[in-house]
């Protein structure tokens, strides 16, 4: 009965249908859209050395504050080799040394100007690079120095356009590599190639570091972490700690903590949004039963004039309601997730992208929010039905 209800009035059927669907489609893309973005932002944050400090030697402070007449610091690989037992405020500690003058190329393509960044295996899990192709060295092949290299996707993109990179060899300095892994670092010079350290030792004097990257442990203040690096480096570069021209520090934590809670209120507002869509869906089905319910007071006095109970009138009215809620919930799931299909992803920048995926979950619980609002408010009309007097009703015109 509540079906023919509904289709002895298609328009209002239809009305009612179409105001449920576009509330849960909006409410599907919204929540898809800000996961996505969400996603985004800490994948960005991720790549950009979120969490870490980078330490570069710079030159002590000389003769009345000067720092020309200072000296430049200098520390040896081989003294910062183990140094995190002595380090306990940090999760990881790498050094690294740059290498530039020469240019990657491969059977095809060629860069001009690529530099080496000579790194130790603990690099990667330092930075936390994300890994897109591939794998980063491992200990033995640092040790003997293997000929390999890992590719930042800039130069994959440039020297191996359109061909698969791992297992080729790429050429610097008339050196002959084999690519092992792609990497993305938004903070380097995009086209840069990362060597074991052990093998960057044969084309140039690596003796000593170009600088640290350090990652404080979980829990530990930041300043904590910076005096332990400054005490313990001071020792290894023979200058005074307390001499902050000695060491150049660097660390992102106020830009990451800014735009990681820019992200978190986007995040909220979107989904502060769909919620609104969600209420407003709601109060669309209550208004049209409510339209409804007046619009048959008669025909509701006259069936209860009959001997219809009002359970029974009730029930009829909240099956409406529930008709309406499942074949909007259907139709919206569906428009969200071609809606998310359509859009696909939303560019951040040249290498990042803010994935629009439909997200089942998200879609379900948007459904069953929407659909308790709905319930709710069909509940007013089926009562106010329910409660009609049938000498009432017949009187309605």
């Amino acid at each position: 009965m509540a079906w023919a209800d509904l289709t002895a009035r298609p328009l209002r059927a239809i009305l009612s249908v179409a105001s449920f669907s576009s509330s849960i489609a909006i409410a599907v893309v919204l929540l898809a859209g800000g996961d996505g973005l969400h996603n985004a932002v800490w994948e960005i944050l991720r790549s950009i050395g979120e969490g870490q400090i980078s330490i570069t030697p710079g030159r002590t402070t000389g003769v009345g504050g000067n720092r020309k007449s200072g000296r430049m610091v200098r520390i040896r690989y081989e003294d910062v080799i183990g140094i995190q037992s002595e380090l306990p405020s940090l999760a990881g500690i790498a050094p690294y040394y740059d290498l530039r003058g020469g240019g990657a190329a491969s059977k095809r393509y060629s860069i001009p100007f690529s530099p080496v960044r000579a790194v130790s295996q603990e690099y990667f899990e330092v930075r936390r690079l994300p890994l897109l192709e591939g794998r980063w060295f491992t200990v033995e092949e640092e040790d003997k120095g293997a000929w390999v290299a890992v590719l930042n996707e800039g130069v994959r993109n440039i020297v191996f356009p359109d061909l698969p990179a791992i297992g080729e060899t790429i050429e610097w300095r008339g050196r002959k590599m084999t690519i092992i892994g792609v990497v993305r670092d938004e903070v380097l010079f995009p086209y840069i190639l990362f060597l074991p350290y052990t093998t960057v030792s044969h084309m140039a004097d690596t003796r000593y570091i170009s600088g640290l990257i350090a990652r404080p442990a979980r829990g530990v203040p930041w300043d904590q972490a910076v005096a332990e690096v400054r005490r313990v480096l001071a020792g290894l570069g023979d200058f005074d700690p307390t001499d902050v021209h000695a060491l150049e520090i660097e660390d992102n934590r106020d830009f990451t903590a800014r735009i990681a809670a820019a992200s978190r209120a986007l995040h909220a507002l979107v989904i502060t949004i769909a919620i609104v869509s969600l209420f407003l869906g709601g109060l669309g089905v209550a208004n049209m039963m409510v339209i409804g319910v007046t619009e048959r007071t008669r025909e509701i006095g006259l069936r209860k004039a009959l001997g219809a109970p009002p359970q029974v009138i009730f029930l009829q009215v909240l099956c409406e309601a529930l008709a309406i809620i499942s074949l909007g919930g259907a139709v919206g799931v569906a428009a969200g997730a071609l809606a998310c299909e359509a859009v696909g992803s939303l560019e951040m920048s040249s290498t990042y992208a803010a994935d629009i995926g439909f997200n089942a979950g998200a879609a379900f619980l948007a459904i069953a929010a929407l659909g308790l609002v709905g319930l709710l408010a069909g509940l007013i009309p089926a009562r106010r039905a329910a409660g009609l007097s049938a000498a009432e009703a017949l009187r309605w015109e």
